[in-house]
């Protein structure tokens, strides 16, 4: 708690200088309120009023941006100190925010301003809301060298008739193709003999049997091009090479935006180093006019598309709040990123609560949703999302244990958490018209090989085993890919998918799993000592230890110029054992 009388003396700095003190600043209110069981609140702070050269401080710094200052959509640096004949000092810095309740008055000698507390969460998040990552790129702040590769295979689901087809028509080909070779053979042997023997007998005869044996090796070299051109056909209409996408880790997207408001980004989630946000590929490939594939296209970026959910870096955050129940705080320039049920959070409080009366007890029965559901989306351009569908979404219902009257069960309501991105799917093996074609490729291999002009359509087959595969190369959503080592691990299903989600960051908000660790009592309208010092403390870490259970505070009222303040907060406690858990993984 705070030592500081309000009968200490106070300094006011504009800019690091000293001038005069706002007009009544003992009277001002600061209401700090945890939306969203945030870590750090948003405040609401009234108007400062300044008088005198205070007043043409703030007007001059709003005049320089006519000349080489940064005017008025900077904020001025505004900080109060107080301090007593003890070695004990108290500082409250903020900027003056132009853009909200300014208001000059000549005639009374003094101006209306706002303020936003230094290291404001609400400020960060509103500078990332109007921000994209096609602006972040545009500016350097994101470059090529934050891109990762992604191999990736347009694999169609398996269609019977193309698979007849392309067999009955390689197979006849082949079968030409063999039997050309075999009636070259005996022309070449014939002619070889004649050229060995002398021309014993009929000249014509013998100029006919050399002439046919250079035609069967004319037409035997014109269906090897045939069937090297049939089967390339084949294979890039029906098995498409690999490709390469470009993707960015997820935890370099927030890092860079971060960086680029001058902040560093601090995380304790492992997933952030494995999770790879794929942008939608509204690319075509380049054909010719035969039809085949001259120039594939991939996404030529990292950073998401403009229509993509996460475009706007504001997104991106919430997309990642979303994934894993996170939180954010800012600490010393520092965005903390931590989920909800992070030990940071409480190992980092310095926060007590005094001994003081609590009268207003209630339940926090209104965070109880009986139907949770979580979910990653699923593109009609990729049928493999729809296809493989376990992990995409995972349902958790709450429901009494024994029920008396059915109809005055009181709980009601539904969470539905959208991550607006898809899963991503793995080739793990070949399918059927690739396991054929795989056959036929290494028997043309082996045949290019004999007579000239190798080829490798086997090894074009068999290497897309492990690689990302979509059903079209123009997939419409994003996805969210985990890789290890730049790859897609067999087992990624089981490293990332909803239930995980649920299981590892989501069932903090559980009234049934971690002891019952969802249910708190909350305590309103509790007044307490207050000071500069709790202001810092409380609006750096809410969470503080209450009878050694985890709490944490939910609103605070302070009046800048009194000792006291009014909190709300919650307490972690069970208050009731009546409850179960029933889940749902779809596929």
């Amino acid at each position: 708690m705070s030592n500081l009388s309000i009968n200490a003396e106070a300094k006011f700095l504009l800019d690091g200088v000293k001038l005069n003190a706002p007009l009544e600043w003992e009277d001002i209110e600061i209401v700090a309120e945890y939306e969203n069981d945030s870590i750090q609140p948003s405040l609401s702070v009234e108007e400062f009023v300044f008088p005198l050269e205070a007043r043409e401080a703030i007007n001059e710094w709003i005049a320089r941006g006519l000349t080489n200052g940064v005017g008025i959509f900077e904020g001025m640096p505004f900080q109060l100190t107080l301090f007593n004949n003890q070695p004990i000092q108290e500082n409250f810095k903020a900027f003056i925010d132009f853009t909200n309740g300014y208001q000059d008055l000549p005639e009374d000698g003094k101006v209306n301003i706002g303020i936003i507390p230094n290291f404001s969460l609400d400020n960060f998040f509103e500078q990332i809301e109007g921000t994209t990552f096609g602006y972040l790129q545009e500016i350097g702040a994101i470059t090529l060298a934050d891109y990762i590769k992604v191999d990736y295979v347009v694999e169609k689901k398996f269609n019977l008739i193309e698979f007849l087809i392309s067999s009955i028509i390689l197979y006849l080909m082949i079968k030409e193709l063999q039997e050309s070779i075999r009636r070259t053979g005996e022309a070449i042997s014939i002619a070889s003999g004649i050229f060995s023997a002398g021309f014993t007998g009929s000249v014509g005869q013998a100029i006919y049997l050399v002439a046919n044996a250079i035609i069967q090796i004319i037409y035997t070299s014109i269906i090897l091009i045939a069937v090297v051109s049939l089967a390339t056909t084949l294979l890039e209409t029906l098995l498409p090479k690999k490709r390469t996408h470009k993707a960015i880790k997820l935890k370099t997207a927030l890092e860079r935006v971060c960086q680029n408001f001058g902040y560093s980004f601090v995380t304790d989630i492992p997933q952030l180093e494995n999770v790879v946000y794929l942008p939608s590929n509204p690319n075509l490939d380049d054909s010719t006019l035969g039809g085949l594939i001259s120039f594939t296209k991939g996404t030529p970026v990292g950073i998401p598309y403009i229509g993509d959910y996460g475009y706007r870096c504001s997104e991106m955050f919430e997309l990642a709040k979303n994934l894993f129940n996170a939180k954010i705080a800012i600490i010393n320039g520092v965005v903390e990123f931590r989920s909800k049920n992070s030990t940071f959070w409480i190992q980092q409080s310095t926060w007590n609560l005094p001994d003081v009366l609590l009268e207003n007890l209630q339940y926090n029965t209104d965070e109880i949703k009986p139907e949770r559901i979580l979910s990653f989306e699923t593109d009609l351009n990729d049928e493999w999302t729809i296809d493989n569908y376990k992990g995409t979404a995972y349902e958790i219902r709450t429901s009494p244990k024994t029920v008396v009257r059915k109809r005055a069960v009181l709980l009601k309501g539904i969470e539905e958490i959208n991550f607006n991105t898809c899963l991503g799917n793995r080739k793990d093996e070949l399918n059927p018209l690739e396991k054929f074609l795989s056959e036929v490729a290494g028997f043309i291999d082996k045949t290019t090989g004999v007579l000239g002009g190798g080829t490798n359509f086997k090894s074009k087959i068999t290497s897309k085993i492990g690689v990302l595969k979509v059903t079209n190369n123009w997939h419409s959503i994003p996805k969210l890919l985990y890789l290890d080592g730049g790859r897609i691990p067999l087992n990624h299903r089981d490293l990332w998918n909803s239930e995980i989600l649920y299981n590892q960051y989501h069932s903090e908000k559980s009234f049934v799993l971690n002891n019952w660790k969802g249910q708190k009592k909350v305590y309103k309208s509790v007044r307490v000592p207050f000071g500069f010092e709790d202001y810092k403390q409380l609006t750096t870490n809410s969470y503080f230890l209450f009878n050694g259970k985890q709490a944490k505070i939910i609103k605070f009222v302070w009046t800048i110029g009194k000792d006291f303040a009014e909190i709300d907060f919650w307490v972690r406690e069970p208050y009731t054992f009546n409850l179960k858990e029933t889940y749902i993984n779809p596929e």
